[in-house]
This record gives C-alpha cells, sequence and structure tokens, in this order.
C-alpha cells in the first residue's frame, strides 16, 4: 500500500486543507513537542496525553459508555497463526483512563495510554505502550458507541490525522452517534515508536538520498545497498520491536482497547491501509464486529503473499496488485478529463497522449529527472479536485521548457524538485511542523518511513533478489511506461528486511460474522477497483460500494452525497446499500459536471 513520497521518503498524505480550527489544532500538535526526550514515558506521565488516574476513567466515564468490558474472545476469535486465546488476563485489562490532553490538542478531544503486550505469545511479558485519542459523540443521549478509526499508512499517524480531519471526514450524522476513537499503531509516533536512526537530522538524511527508483539502470547497484542498509540500521536501534509490529499485532491491539474501552463489538472505518487492519481484525476477531467500512480497499491475498505459488519470490508487492496499471488508468482519466476542459486544463491542446509520451521520452534522455517527474505524476493522482489543475500547469511548464532537444535550466530542475515534493506531500502540515525531538535525544517522533517499512515488511513476501527488480524494472517501464518502473522498486527495503513476513496474517479472510461494506472510486491510483472486487470475493461476507469517481478513498475522491448517504445508513442503521450500487459524484476537475 502506497504512502506519499517526501524527496525519496514515505509519508502518509495529510489531510487536505479544512477549517482553520483544524489546521490549528494540528500544528499545535505538531509544535508543541520539541522539548520531549523520551518519548514513551511521556505518553505515560505527564506529557502529551496526561498523568493517567489509577484504576479510574473506565470507557463509559464522560461519554454515555457501555459499562464493563465484554466477554473474552469466543472459541471463533483467534490473535494468531494458530493461537487461539481468551485475551490477556484480566490485569492486563485496567479500562481506559481519559484525561484532557494536553499540549496543544484541543477539548473536548480525550487522550490516554494503553499498556499491551510486545508478544501476545507471552502477554505477561514486556509491554508497548498505545497513545489513544477519543472525540466524544456530539450528542451522548444519542451515542451508539466508538467508531475506530484508522487513516491508512502504513506508518500513517493517526492521533494527528483525527485532530485535523475529524470535521473534514465525518458527516453530522456520524459525530452525533459515535466517539470517534484512533490510536497510533505500535511503532508510530507518539506510541513506542520504531527509530532506526539516532535522530530527526540522520533520518531525513537518509531518506532524502534513497531515490524513488534507480534510474538509469547503472545506478542500481548502489542503490540497491542504501535500501539495504535501511533494515541493517533498524534492526540495530529497534530490533525487539521489528518481530512484533504486523498488522496482526495492531488487530490484537484494537481488541485490547475494545476491552478496555468496554465496548462489546466495534465499529471500524478503515481507509487504505486502514482496510488491512480491519480485515485482519474481523477474521481474528469474527464475532467482535458490529459494522466495518474498508474504503479504498487493498486485495487482501496479494498484499501478504500474492495468488500464484512464488508469487513472493518473483513479484513485487504492489507489481502483484496491478498498482503500476491503476496509476495509469487515473491518469488516463486525467488526461481525458483534462481534454474536455478545454482552455481550463493547462496541458490541453493537441493529443495529449502524445505530449505525455513525449515527456516520458525526453526524461529517458536525460533532458529532466524522470524519478522527479514519475514522482509528480503519480501522486499529483490522489486527489483530483485538488491536484489536477495544479498537476496540469507544471505538465505544461515542462513540455515547453524541454521542447526542441533542451534540457531544464538548474533553476528549472530544482522548481520540479521542490513541485515533486509538493505533491507528494501538500497538505495541512509542512515538514517544519512535525514534531522534532531535542538535540541528543535518542528517540524521534517523526518516524513514519521507519513505521511504514517496519509494518509493510513484515505483512508481505516480498522478493529477496536483486536480479528479480532488475529484470522487472525494464521490462515493466516498457509495459506500463514510468508507473511500471515506480512500483517495481517501491518497496525495495523489504528484499533484505531482517524480520520479513514476521508474525503475518495471511488469511483466510472470510470468518466476518457481520458484513462489510466495501467503498472504492472507479478510477483509483493506489487501490484500484479490481482489488476492491478480490477483497470482496476473500471477505465473502462483504458487499461493494462503487464510487463512479477518481482519486483515493472517500477522503479525496470527489464529493459524493450518495456515498455519504450510505456509509452513514450503514454505520447508524446496519443498512446496507443494494447489490451493485453506483454512487455519482457531484462534480469533477476544471468545474466539469460528472
Amino acid at each position: 500500500m502506497r504512502v506519499k513520497i517526501v524527496t525519496g521518503r514515505l509519508f502518509a498524505r495529510p489531510a487536505p486543507a479544512g477549517a482553520a480550527l483544524a489546521v490549528a489544532a494540528a500544528l499545535a500538535v505538531m509544535a508543541a513537542l520539541p522539548s520531549v526526550t523520551n518519548l514513551p514515558a511521556a505518553l505515560g506521565v505527564a506529557g502529551l496525553f496526561g498523568t493517567r488516574p489509577g484504576g479510574t476513567g473506565t470507557g463509559g466515564t464522560g461519554s454515555g459508555g457501555t459499562g464493563s468490558a465484554g466477554p473474552a474472545a469466543g472459541p471463533g476469535d483467534a490473535s494468531g497463526h494458530g493461537h487461539t486465546t481468551a485475551g490477556p488476563p484480566a490485569s492486563l485489562l485496567p479500562g481506559v483512563g481519559w484525561t484532557g490532553c494536553q499540549r496543544g490538542i484541543p477539548r473536548p478531544f480525550q487522550c490516554a495510554t494503553v499498556t499491551v503486550p510486545l508478544d501476545y505469545r507471552h502477554p505477561s511479558g514486556r509491554k508497548t505502550k498505545l497513545a489513544v485519542l477519543r472525540l466524544p459523540a456530539s450528542e451522548p443521549s444519542k451515542r451508539i458507541g466508538s467508531l475506530f478509526v484508522n487513516f491508512g499508512g502504513p506508518g500513517g499517524p493517526d492521533i494527528s490525522d483525527l485532530v485535523s480531519r475529524a470535521d473534514v471526514v465525518f458527516g453530522s450524522s456520524i459525530r452525533r452517534r459515535f466517539d470517534l476513537v484512533t490510536w497510533d499503531p505500535r511503532g508510530v509516533e507518539y506510541s513506542t515508536p520504531v527509530n532506526c536512526f539516532g535522530s530527526q537530522a540522520a533520518s531525513d538524511s537518509y531518506y532524502n538520498s534513497l531515490p524513488v527508483f534507480p534510474y538509469p539502470q547503472s545506478g542500481e547497484a548502489s542503490y540497491f545497498k542504501l535500501s539495504a542498509q535501511l533494515g541493517k540500521d533498524c534492526q540495530r536501534r529497534s530490533g525487539y520491536l521489528l518481530p512484533h509490529i504486523s498488522t496482526a499485532d495492531s488487530a490484537r491491539d484494537l481488541d485490547m482497547i475494545r476491552r478496555d474501552l468496554g465496548e462489546n463489538r466495534i465499529s471500524f472505518l478503515g481507509f487504505s491501509y486502514g482496510t488491512v487492519l480491519g480485515a485482519t481484525y474481523a477474521n481474528l476477531f469474527p464475532s467482535r464486529v458490529r459494522a466495518m467500512v474498508l474504503d479504498g480497499t487493498l486485495d487482501f491475498t496479494g498484499n501478504a503473499t500474492g495468488h500464484q505459488a512464488g508469487d513472493g519470490a518473483t513479484s513485487p508487492v504492489d507489481l502483484r496488485q496491478g498498482v503500476d496499471k491503476a496509476g495509469q488508468d487515473a491518469f488516463s482519466r486525467f488526461l481525458a478529463l483534462c481534454a474536455r476542459a478545454a482552455g481550463k486544463c493547462a496541458f490541453s491542446g493537441g493529443n495529449l497522449h502524445t505530449k505525455w509520451a513525449a515527456l516520458l521520452a525526453r526524461a529517458r534522455s536525460g533532458q529532466l529527472s524522470y524519478q522527479n517527474l514519475m514522482t509528480l505524476a503519480y501522486y499529483g493522482m490522489e486527489s483530483p479536485i485538488a491536484d489536477w489543475p495544479g498537476l496540469a500547469g507544471s505538465l505544461q511548464s515542462l513540455y515547453t521548457a524541454t521542447s526542441a532537444g533542451r534540457s531544464l535550466s538548474p533553476r528549472r530542475a530544482a522548481r520540479l524538485r521542490r513541485t515533486a515534493v509538493r505533491a507528494a506531500s501538500q497538505g495541512l502540515l509542512p515538514a517544519a511542523g512535525r514534531p522534532a525531538a531535542r538535540a541528543g535525544a535518542a528517540a524521534y517522533v517523526g518516524n513514519r518511513m521507519d513505521a511504514y517499512y517496519s509494518t509493510q515488511c513484515a505483512d508481505s513476501r516480498a522478493p529477496t533478489r536483486t536480479s528479480v527488480y532488475h529484470n522487472l524494472g525494464s521490462g515493466e517501464d516498457k509495459k506500463v511506461p514510468g508507473f511500471g518502473r515506480l512500483i517495481v522498486y517501491d518497496m525495495m527495503p523489504c528484499a533484505s528486511w531482517p524480520a520479513m513476513h514476521t508474525d503475518a496474517y495471511d488469511g483466510p479472510w472470510g470468518a466476518s460474522r457481520a458484513t462489510i461494506l466495501v467503498i472504492n472510486a472507479r478510477h483509483d491510483p493506489i487501490t484500484p477497483l479490481w482489488g476492491a472486487r478480490t477483497a470482496v470475493s476473500e471477505l465473502h461476507n462483504a458487499r461493494l460500494l462503487t464510487v463512479n469517481g477518481d482519486g483515493h478513498t472517500s477522503m479525496f475522491v470527489e464529493p459524493s452525497a450518495c456515498r455519504q448517504a450510505a456509509e452513514a445508513a450503514y454505520l447508524t442503521s446496519l443498512k446496507l446499500p443494494a447489490k451493485g450500487t453506483v454512487c455519482q459524484v457531484s462534480r469533477l476537475p476544471w468545474g466539469l459536471s460528472p
């Protein structure tokens, strides 16, 4: 599953521009933490989440909660491969002690720290901490329960995301009826973090030096060596965490939080990678799901191992799911709408596919950076209303500047790099607003890339021979120009990861007793519609709602009142849309009508 690439680094895409209060609150989260030198300790004492009152503040406190924890998991619920459980000992289930958040997170958000076993096979052994955030339902008397949310990644900072997105992503009908609950998964930011480097500066230096793919291929040897170094650095500094950071571990954590909150069953909304977390939970704990929405859905078997014997050794994770073709499909849609918009779209005029092919040829010949061009093109696909007009302007500028065999000037090349970075990271939170560790601190908070690889590589089987990537790089570039090469190399550190496919859940995927609602856009560049259809088949008990639009997940697809209403009806009343429902969007980029 893709997250945003920033100067060679992977970032979960921040929220689109929203209300000023949401922006201010999110920035306050980031800016208030430079003095935290021991983040895990700070989370449990008087740092971001305040001091936890001993033994007080159960799940129902202040929010019309459901009372004591539900019964232990039934015989059909498992915590992992072959590990049927009745859950951790009662001594590990103290209830959640909600407090007012400190260091800039405003009311009515509430914060807590939950302690969970590092290794669920040894629940009384070493522990790890999870940072949890709640926004109570706006009408407690009508409260249904908690809606657990994961915004994607892996490695995405869900605490920060909920603060910045609560009023942007969730309609009033959801806000009235549910407490919105999220947590930074194990290894991520405000929970006990995976740190692969000695400082934020060292982390930035490494990821800034790692290109999105090697080009020309004569640079592969150094690229492979640099990619392999990440696993060694992570093992050296966070080796104790790496075997226990898979999505299956996070699903067990979710069940611990559920128990602590006193919820008998969960309602869950997962975007992008969050669909993997949701599906894993629904199959490890099939009786514990009330309602589950998976929005922008992966092919779960494809993500884990591939569908054919040997896929894990011969086909990179996203390539075997057709993400390169999804990128090309979305880009073709961009070109079609650009042509339809005519003078409103800066890249219009002439045959747009021919113009794009010319830009690719110029990039391969060295007139402009191939890596930066493809970063700009691919990551510009995610949010059509916000991004496509600007992308069109950038492409036209590049096309004009490289005509008649000219190469980009150093000034224009630097501008392209900056534009590619913005395409990969634009949103609420600029890099300067990310939390930073105090000079000399061992831990740093901005660890999204470390956490991304730690979880993705733990979940998936990936080819380990560099020759596989070498042979596929040029071949896929011919089959799916630009997008093929990008996707072949996009998880390269997993090839040598020291804890690859460790404690991973590979299926089966069809155990959920509740019918799961799967939502996907027709032209999603990251989680293609065909993957969602495969996921519905894998889940058995699922219903697909197709949105006839563009972009990645409902956070970024063009607006659709039909989709919003269908999701709200399902979450609040468990009413599913009719089979085969296709929701239309209300507007398109450049002011076009659907």
